[in-house]
């Protein structure tokens, strides 16, 4: 397939809408439409969204027009709430239409169970729910109402009255609950759509999508013998865009300890993503299919030191001023995996371990476990935080805009990386 590859943005946001822009500015790409969720932006020429001269094509909030529309290629950058939302069911609709779909949001292995997954049993998703603290705006007032009443649901269940009904509840549940929280697509339903449409699917990113699937590995592929790996994320937050998961209150930031814990919401939430960043490792590293994983999470806040106000949030002293997330894969008792995210809201608060890497900025930590190991540090400039989070969007959006040709031209079906050497010969 030739360039110019004809490409729909669906939903540009800080990370679409930067993916957006670039499209509009190459020349390897042409913007054919762009999926919008505020009705506000409903018949906004695409090129106005984002700051350039108008191109004279109307972004739209209806799903049915950008599914008439012929594409090459999607690039999905929706909201991560959007993932309790439906936001599958867009994706398989997509491919069976006949695009190919590259998402910054999920998908970067869609073989991985989850606790929202279609596979698991009703009730078993219901206690997970009754269990999640939500804070600040993570979810709209239908969600927050909706699972409010799976709470009370889950409650009455677990009283001694209502023990007897769980098998009937159960069956109930099974019918009724993607009405109200749709589960997440199965693997197998992801690649029947692919199939249907002669279409690929394929999730990438900075983290999942690069740090691990591509640095990490190759890491690992320098030594003879991998007992287990280890990544680790530093970042300040206070440069994020103001709306990324409902604001920072959302993610927890500035409210009571007690409100941020392993059942908050941004705790059950980056299983969409962890989940598959360990199915991954443990798939290439030791050929280890999704099914025999477990992943355990431990989610801790800490209290800031300094006062911040970052966008929309005012984080005082004693309130969550960082929040550090642990996820563990294994397979019985044997760990293989541990993704740790810390993040804070200003140098002030920075919560930083002696393994971590030594930038109140941000930064990351490999590390390979075996016979021979391997640690490798890359660190922010700590006087560059704000600088930081644009870069993070950019590599995101580079690396989902650098894999559509690729995406493109390969066999319909869902896309997993490939670390498989590459060369060309080289140009003198």
């Amino acid at each position: 397939m030739q360039s110019p590859y004809r490409l729909i943005i669906w939903g540009p946001g800080d990370m679409g809408g930067r993916a957006l822009r670039l499209a509009l500015d190459s020349p390897l790409f042409e913007v054919v439409g762009v999926k919008v969720v505020s009705p506000h932006k409903h018949g906004v020429d695409i090129g106005t969204l984002v700051g350039l001269p108008p191109v004279g094509i109307a972004a739209t909030t209806d799903k049915a027009e950008i599914l008439a529309l012929d594409a090459d290629c999607v690039v999905h950058t929706p909201t991560t709430p959007a993932l309790l939302q439906g936001a599958d069911e867009d994706v398989i609709d997509l491919l069976a239409s006949g695009k190919n779909v590259v998402s910054g949001a999920s998908y970067h292995n869609a073989s991985m169970p989850k606790w929202l997954s279609e596979s698991e049993p009703a009730l078993d998703v219901l206690r997970a729910v009754s269990e999640m603290k939500v804070t600040g705006d993570v979810f709209g007032n239908r969600e927050k109402a909706a699972l409010a009443g799976l709470r009370l649901a889950m409650t009455a269940l677990d009283s001694p009255p209502g023990r007897p009904l769980r098998p009937m509840a159960g069956v109930v549940a099974e019918r009724l609950l993607d009405r109200v929280l749709p589960r997440r697509a199965s693997g197998e339903r992801l690649q029947a759509a692919c199939l249907a449409g002669g279409a690929s699917l394929h999730g990438t990113g900075l983290h999942p999508g690069l740090m691990v699937e591509q640095v990490l590995l190759r890491l690992a592929g320098l030594v003879d013998e991998v007992r287990a790996v280890r990544f680790l994320e530093v970042g300040d937050l206070s440069a994020a865009p103001d709306g990324m998961w409902g604001g920072l209150a959302g993610l927890g930031f500035g409210t009571p300890l007690s409100a941020v814990d392993s059942n908050h919401a941004i705790a059950l939430l980056q299983h969409f993503y962890f989940d598959d960043v360990i199915g991954n490792v443990a798939h290439h590293l030791w050929g280890i299919e999704p099914d025999q994983i477990r992943v355990e999470r431990l989610v801790y806040p800490v209290p800031a030191r300094v006062a911040i106000a970052a966008g929309g949030t005012v984080i005082e002293p004693g309130t969550v001023g960082a929040i550090h997330m642990t996820y563990r894969g294994y397979v019985g008792d044997r760990l293989l995996m541990t993704n740790e995210e810390c993040w804070h809201v200003g140098a002030g608060n920075a919560h930083l371990g002696p393994d971590h890497p030594n930038s109140l900025a941000g930064g990351h930590r490999f590390t390979v476990d075996g016979p021979t190991r391997i640690e490798v540090d890359s660190a922010a400039d700590d006087l560059g935080s704000g600088v930081e989070w644009s870069a993070v969007t950019d590599i995101s959006v580079n690396a989902i805009l650098g894999v559509i040709p690729a995406v493109c031209a390969a066999p319909p079906g869902v896309l997993r990386p490939n670390l498989s050497p590459r060369y060309r010969l080289e140009e003198v």
